[in-house]
């Protein structure tokens, strides 16, 4: 297979030679994970259309459910 640039540390390895893709090794995932979970990536998101989206959503009342179960 052809050879990749991993998205960690941007050195060019072969898919064929790890257990980790996308990346080279599983040092490289880890820290990708790391990045993620202290947010410095993120998912680009509307907060303006989120917030509306939220707002025109009819809230659902669980208590009912709830009283039933007993």
């Amino acid at each position: 297979m052809a050879p990749l640039r991993c998205p960690t540390c941007r050195h060019m390895f072969e898919s064929d030679y790890t257990v980790a893709m996308p990346f080279c090794s599983e040092r490289c995932r880890q820290i990708d994970l790391g990045h993620w979970l202290d947010e410095e990536h993120s998912l680009p998101l509307d907060i303006e259309k989120h917030l509306e989206e939220q707002a025109n959503q009819p809230i659902e009342n669980d208590a009912d459910e709830d009283e039933e179960s007993w």
